[in-house]
Parts: structure tokens; C-alpha cells; sequence
């Protein structure tokens, strides 16, 4: 096709791989922002199976500990480590991937997880204070050091702790409170 002035004029020609790279492209860009969506949305999920698995978990320690009920001694070994092996993994290593996973959090989680952060730390600064003045209200009001004749919600105060335990207590109670926290924030925003 010719225009007046007898010049060819723009000739369009579609070829079949251009074709295909845009819809590669497309289809890349489409799945990309699902991928995203998907992996914000599955941050939130694990935290919600996180938060649950910590919830019975610290149910079970305070019913054990007011009746002395463990579950554990009632479940077939089979049975007990399919249901403590998953809650074992939402409670202990989900927690840490999620702390670490900026990949995963959107720009809601992510304030979400600086409030907790700033949060966990006046905790931190907090507590142990709190404890050795509960230790020593316990110490003048009895006189008691003896971890047997210690109240029991005191007497891990009164025990000789080794270092390895020490420091394992303390890794899986800030995750287990950082959770707690993040999704206190993220209810108490709805």
C-alpha cells in the first residue's frame, strides 16, 4: 500500500514471538504481583497457626501445672508425635521465620512488626527488674529460697539455672511474646 505522495507507509507486522513475549511478559507481571499477594497473605496465616499452636501450648502448661493433666501421657506415641511435631514447628520455628522474613510482609505488616519490635523491647528493658523484685518480696516475706517450698509460679526464680536453658527459654519466650504482640497490634487495628 502506497500513501499519495507514492511512499510506502508504516507497515505493521506482528510477528508470532513478539506475540508470545508479551504474553510471557503479561503473564510474568500478573503472577508476580499474585505471588506477592499470596506471600503477604500466607505471612498473616502463619502467624494466625503460630499464634494458635503458642495459645494451647501455654494452656496446656498452666492446666498441667493447676491439675497436673498432661495429654501427652494419655495419646499413643504415634498419635502424640503427629500432634506435638506440627504444634512443635508453629510455636518454635515458624516464629523465627517470620521475624526474619521481610520478604513476606507487606507495608501493613511491616508497621505492624516495628510497633511489636518497639513494644518487645520496653518488655525486655522491663521485666527482668520485675522479676528480682518479685524474687526478693518472696525472699523477705518467707525466707524461702529452696525451689521446693518456692510458689510455683516463683520457683524457676529459685532453681539453679544452667545457661543452655537459660538462653533457650529466653529465645522461645520472645518469639512466643513477639507473636502474642503482633497479633494483639494487628486486632487491636481492626
Amino acid at each position: 500500500m502506497s500513501s499519495p505522495g507514492g511512499e510506502a507507509g508504516p507497515r505493521l507486522s506482528v510477528r508470532p514471538s513478539s506475540l508470545l513475549s508479551l504474553w510471557i511478559d503479561t503473564a510474568m507481571q500478573l503472577t508476580g504481583k499474585a505471588d506477592r499477594q499470596f506471600r503477604y497473605r500466607a505471612y498473616f496465616w502463619l502467624m494466625n497457626a503460630s499464634l494458635a499452636a503458642i495459645l494451647y501450648a501455654l494452656a496446656e502448661l498452666v492446666i498441667g501445672r493447676l491439675t497436673g493433666f498432661d495429654p501427652e501421657d494419655y495419646l499413643p506415641a504415634p498419635v502424640a508425635a503427629l500432634v506435638y511435631i506440627p504444634l512443635l514447628v508453629l510455636a518454635f520455628v515458624v516464629p523465627m521465620f517470620l521475624i526474619c522474613a521481610r520478604f513476606m510482609r507487606d507495608e501493613y505488616a511491616e508497621q505492624l512488626w516495628r510497633r511489636t519490635s518497639v513494644m518487645l523491647a520496653y518488655l525486655t528493658a522491663g521485666i527482668p527488674p520485675i522479676c528480682l523484685i518479685l524474687g526478693w518480696v518472696w525472699y523477705f516475706a518467707t525466707g524461702h529460697t529452696d525451689a521446693s517450698q518456692v510458689h510455683w509460679t516463683l520457683s524457676w526464680m529459685a532453681d539453679k539455672v544452667v545457661w543452655v536453658d537459660a538462653l533457650l527459654w529466653v529465645w522461645v519466650g520472645y518469639m512466643m511474646v513477639f507473636v502474642m504482640i503482633f497479633q494483639f497490634l494487628r486486632w487491636k487495628d481492626t
